[in-house]
């Protein structure tokens, strides 16, 4: 955590501090759009968590507020566990994930910190409605990748992160060096995507971002990247750039956890037996 908030420090005076409009990226104008606020476990848990629990939000004039309204100053701080993650989705599929720390004042979004506050939370509470949210654990693929098949049509259900490396038996992670330190990550997956298919003639993949590294002068930027892919996909990978070989979901753990928003275990049963 030390070398992260030096890193911080140090961007702070390299790049100058700024605020930021957190949520311009986001258009609300179009689709169906739901905030959902997960009250997470924290060793310093803060009496407001105890009131909202997990709750959603549906009203779209709200949203747009705080859209307006979250313009915050860059903190450069992240050495406190968050209390609430806050999820954006759009017609059921996630679009963007912040986590919020109510007693060190500040809430991440695309690896920065900027100031905020309970206040910043708590303005709006009155279009906050409690939502369940269950864990699933699962110790075979096949009834995994079968419940996200069955979950994945329930119109009330929300996953709380990305499912779709479950579709694939594993994955192994590739690495990209000296990319330009200002480099749009995602565009980047969009490219090794495109290329990958074209040399490789198949689709059957699915890239994200493992993590990424700026270089001492903060000018190169490395980014690692998991390959979601069946066994047969990785014998017939062409390039060197492998960091770490294939590995099955379950091949260093004995069950896979999933978190599925908006639903209680008994309706998670009523469903996959069809009697819903």
């Amino acid at each position: 955590m030390k070398k992260v908030f030096l890193l911080f420090t140090v961007l702070s005076i390299h790049f100058g501090i700024q605020a930021r409009e957190l949520l311009t990226d986001l258009d609300f104008s179009s689709g169906k759009w739901e905030m959902i606020g997960v009250s997470l476990t924290n060793y310093r848990e803060m009496p407001i968590q105890g009131e909202l629990g997990t709750f959603i939000v549906r009203e779209r004039h709200v949203l747009e507020k705080f859209q307006s309204e979250w313009d915050f100053e860059e903190k450069f701080d992240d050495y406190c566990d968050y209390h609430y993650a806050l999820k954006f989705y759009r017609d059921g599929e996630l679009q963007k994930t912040m986590l919020i720390n109510l007693l060190c004042n500040y809430i991440t979004c695309d690896g920065l910190s900027f100031e905020y506050s309970e206040d910043d939370l708590v303005k709006y509470r009155e279009y906050f409605r409690k939502v369940r949210w269950s864990r699933i654990r699962f110790s075979d693929l096949g009834l995994l990748q079968r419940s996200i098949g069955v979950l994945d049509k329930v119109p009330s259900v929300y996953w709380y992160s990305d499912y779709q490396q479950y579709n694939f038996s594993g994955e192994f992670s590739i690495v990209i060096n000296d990319l330009p330190w200002n480099t749009n990550r995602d565009s980047i997956i969009d490219v090794v995507s495109a290329d990958l298919s074209r040399r490789m003639g198949r689709e059957d993949f699915y890239i994200t971002t493992k993590y990424w590294l700026l270089s001492d002068d903060f000018e190169k930027m490395t980014l690692r990247l998991h390959v979601y892919c069946d066994e047969s996909f990785y014998i017939s990978y062409p390039d060197d750039n492998v960091v770490t070989s294939w590995r099955g979901h379950f091949t260093e753990q004995s069950f896979v956890q999933i978190m599925v928003i908006g639903l209680s275990r008994r309706e998670y049963y009523e469903y996959m037996q069809g009697r819903t």
